[in-house]
């Protein structure tokens, strides 16, 4: 089946990826092609991913024409020319379109750009758009700005650049049950599949069992109750009731509400709990 193919890292699924999709919507039966393996080709640092991998087609979902999605490994194509990563496209996936972004380059030493890449469409019949990047909030919209507001704690901004909330996935895993003793029992989320956002407290939309709850939830390392803690992602669930461990939890970000600090006392915590929690609860979350 011929497709129109939007090619791309496509790690943040951002307001500039869904552009690609839409216009490639608009030719035809829409793919994302998304290179993997770029960390390792270039030795770039491993990161935890922006999307979790389970939660990717509930984003394509929500995208016009429902773009499918096939991935590449980048140490695959590395060596092709131009006209080669043309021919493998139409080969392999039955390109009629390729879209991408103006600052789009392959081929080996990234020697084939947009220019270049014309004339050579042009002969094989596959029709090339090149989209602009998207801008929001007076900045361009990109997965490193998308890195740069989690690593702050920006929540807001990133959904702005994501179109959505940015949303942690994992598994509930059983703690040590000091959020019950305190009166505000919390889903340990475990190790998030994704890429958490700054130490702090923050404002979500909770996601697990079919239904949906507001949450406060605490990302850090709980400095009241002890030193040397590992990194933890806590949400106490506003209004959930029944035990939830081993089931899969989503918290979509909406608003920070607050530093981690340490607390005098754990009275003095548990009170900050419950200005948190009515903060969450009316924050927009709910």
């Amino acid at each position: 089946m011929s497709k129109a193919i939007a090619v791309g890292k496509f790690d943040a699924l951002h307001v500039g990826h869904r552009v690609l999709a839409e216009r490639a919507a608009e030719l035809g039966p829409p793919r994302l092609l998304r290179l993997t393996g770029l960390a390792e080709a270039f030795g770039w640092p491993q990161r935890a991913p922006l999307v979790a991998e389970d939660d990717r087609a509930r984003v394509l979902a929500g995208w016009a024409g429902h773009p499918d999605e096939a991935a590449a490994a980048f140490a695959e194509l590395r060596a092709l020319d131009g006209a080669g990563f043309l021919d493998w496209l139409q080969r392999t996936h039955g390109a009629t379109a390729l879209v991408v972004g103006a600052d789009f380059r392959c081929g080996r030493g990234r020697s084939a750009g947009v220019v270049e890449l014309a004339p050579l469409c042009v002969a094989r019949g596959i029709r090339l758009v090149v989209v602009e990047p998207v801008q929001v909030g007076g900045a361009v919209a990109s997965s490193s700005r998308v890195r740069g507001a989690l690593a702050t704690g920006d929540v807001a901004v990133a959904a702005l650049c994501l179109g959505r909330p940015h949303r942690l996935v994992g598994t509930v895993v059983r703690g040590d049950g000091r959020g019950r003793g305190l009166g505000f029992p919390t889903a340990n989320l475990g190790q998030p599949r994704n890429q958490a956002p700054a130490p702090g407290v923050y404002a979500a939309r909770a996601v697990i069992a079919g239904g949906s709850w507001p949450a406060a939830v605490n990302v850090g390392v709980l400095p009241t109750v002890g030193a040397d803690r590992p990194l933890t992602v806590e949400a106490h669930l506003i209004g959930y009731t029944g035990d939830c461990y081993g089931a899969d939890l989503a918290l979509d970000l909406t608003a920070r509400i607050r530093d981690e600090r340490r607390f005098a006392s754990l009275d003095e915590l548990k009170a900050q709990i419950a200005i948190d929690v009515r903060t969450a609860g009316g924050s927009g979350a709910g």
